[in-house]
């Protein structure tokens, strides 16, 4: 049974649909809930963005991880399934398919085998792939990103900040404050308005790095203190 606090964000025309399992998440977006669509019984996962249009960046963010997602197709990056109008025609929700858990708890677990570090790491460089294969760049690789099920499965979400690097994009500027800093690579920490595919794998090697050693490998405080971090253990460019 959902309680009410499961449910009191939650339109009559939403509860009709789905049935709430429970709340996954929450943050300054809006909330992420387990529901099951009571027609098909399908588990998904339902995502309330509160007031997505107000503000041309928020506006923009969700605008572009929609069409973004209604274009992918490939089994390591989340399927967007549908999106759905709130009845105040200010908040929007997300339908995707359900994932059990994201990449930075189960790190914390101390649970994956060699045989499943293999795996995801497999999984995530064919979704890497892909995505710079169509010459679009995530810009927010980070563990808390990458959404595992039980069978180590992964797939990658959160497409708000991609960007296309086609020729009409080429020339754009593309902006420093992006990934997580721990997971930001040297030339977008050091303002570069120009950075490429690279900057995915960047992120790509810190996750490595973390899921091996289960620690972050750069865990600067600021930018300054980021890329001090990064330049102790590469050494100092001359």
């Amino acid at each position: 049974m959902s309680s009410q606090s499961n449910t009191n964000f939650l339109e009559p025309h939403i509860l009709r649909r789905f049935t709430v399992i429970k709340k996954v998440g929450s943050g300054a977006y809006g909330h992420v809930w387990k529901v099951e669509e009571k027609g098909s019984r399908r588990v998904l996962a339902l995502k309330k963005i509160f007031d997505a249009f107000q503000h041309a960046t928020d506006a923009q963010r969700t605008y572009r991880e929609i069409e973004i997602l209604r274009q992918l197709d490939h089994p390591n990056i989340i399927k967007l399934y549908d999106t759905i109008r709130a009845e105040n025609n200010k908040d929007v929700y997300l339908l995707f398919e359900y994932m059990e858990a994201d990449l930075h708890n189960v790190i914390a677990e101390g649970i994956l085998k060699d045989v499943h570090v293999r795996f995801i790491l497999y999984q995530l460089a064919k979704a890497l792939k892909y995505l710079h294969s169509a010459r679009l760049i995530h810009r927010d690789l980070k563990p808390s990103n990458i959404l595992v099920n039980s069978n180590c499965a992964i797939k990658l979400c959160d497409f708000g900040l991609v960007r296309s690097l086609n020729a009409k994009t080429l020339g754009a500027v593309l902006t420093e404050g992006v990934a997580t800093r721990w997971y930001r690579s040297p030339e977008v920490l050091l303002g570069s308005k120009s950075y490429s595919t690279p900057a995915d794998v960047w992120s790509f090697g810190c996750i490595i790095y973390e899921i091996l050693a289960q620690k972050p490998l750069f865990a600067g405080s600021c930018t300054m203190d980021q890329l001090e971090k990064i330049c102790a253990f590469t050494g100092y460019p001359s």
